[in-house]
């Protein structure tokens, strides 16, 4: 066990600090952890979800229990987390909902892939490509409802529409998203059983490879002069997000009679610390700033401890 936990979160750490010690050494700016990000989340993620879709049963794609799994941990934190927010903390709307953003978003791109790619293996990847499926057209389009509805200084235009429109507004923009569009056609030519030549699969899967090392090296750099703010809301959203949403997701799976390996994924996956988008959110809507970066980076540091305990309680 313990040469497991070793093999699953070392290579994490060992590259997180490789990105950290770039800006330290002045080898790369802060500033381009965003280029960094913007080459996985646009290019390399979708393409190694495309291929992972792509290479797995479609039976397993099916999965409607699976999902219904991913959609309660998911979707079931961000609620109780948006209760929390309004009614213990007294937050407006707008805040509630990127408070409950940070909790409930799991940052699969930079953290969950690269474990589950070494505790699972490809077909570990159904449950990133699924789980990001959910909070594109699910998570993501309600938060900007909210924000927009609590929004006092926003556009005329923007608040006079009616929140179904907005909805229909954001998933169409969701869909239209590299990180969406490109996976759901390799389940779709997954579920249909054609196979794409290999001329075109090699160099997908060439620049979907990098997409593990080169998050991980842009979250490390990320965290580079970063000073944390701790306090009350800061210890809830990371207990919330690393403990509460795992274990909603193991309660959800063990209900549900999940086997014993998609288990594993969605618990791994609840366990995965808050994603860097989320706190891209606060910085858009000048909201909850300062809190959700702090949660964020103390979070994933945390996070490397408690994805261990969740990788022995369930291995």
């Amino acid at each position: 066990m313990p040469s497991l936990l070793l093999q699953s979160l070392f290579p994490l750490v060992f590259i997180m600090l490789l990105g950290w010690l770039s800006g330290k050494l002045g080898y790369t700016r802060r500033e381009d952890a965003n280029v960094l990000a913007t080459v996985v989340i646009r290019f390399a993620l979708p393409f190694h979800l495309f291929i992972g879709a792509l290479n797995t049963d479609p039976g397993k794609i099916k999965n409607m229990t699976f999902m219904a799994v991913l959609v309660v941990g998911l979707m079931g934190s961000y609620l109780l987390t948006l209760f929390i927010s309004r009614f213990v903390f007294r937050h407006d709307i707008k805040t509630s909902a990127i408070q409950s953003l940070v909790c409930a978003f799991p940052d699969m791109a930079y953290f969950g892939a690269p474990v589950l790619a070494v505790l699972i293996g490809p077909e570990g990847f159904i449950g990133v490509l699924i789980g990001n499926i959910i909070t594109s057209v699910i998570m993501i389009p309600l938060t900007i409802v909210l924000i927009r509805m609590g929004d006092k200084n926003g556009d005329d235009n923007l608040n006079a529409l009616h929140p179904g429109a907005m909805v229909m507004q954001n998933l169409i923009k969701a869909v239209r998203n590299p990180i969406v569009w490109i996976p759901v056609t390799g389940v779709l030519l997954s579920l249909a059983g054609l196979q794409i030549p290999h001329i075109l699969s090699m160099p997908i899967e060439m620049v979907g490879k990098v997409s593990g090392g080169l998050s991980l090296f842009a979250l490390g750099l990320l965290f580079y002069g970063e000073r944390p703010t701790l306090n009350v809301q800061t210890f809830t959203n990371i207990g919330i997000k690393n403990l509460i949403q795992p274990a909603m997701m193991a309660v959800a799976g063990l209900a549900f009679g999940l086997s014993h390996t998609l288990l594993q994924q969605v618990v791994i996956i609840g366990a995965t610390p808050s994603a860097i988008a989320a706190g891209m959110f606060a910085l858009r809507s000048d909201t909850y700033i300062d809190t959700a970066s702090s949660s964020i980076l103390i979070g994933t540091a945390v996070g490397v401890v408690t994805e261990g305990i969740m990788i022995y309680l369930i291995s």
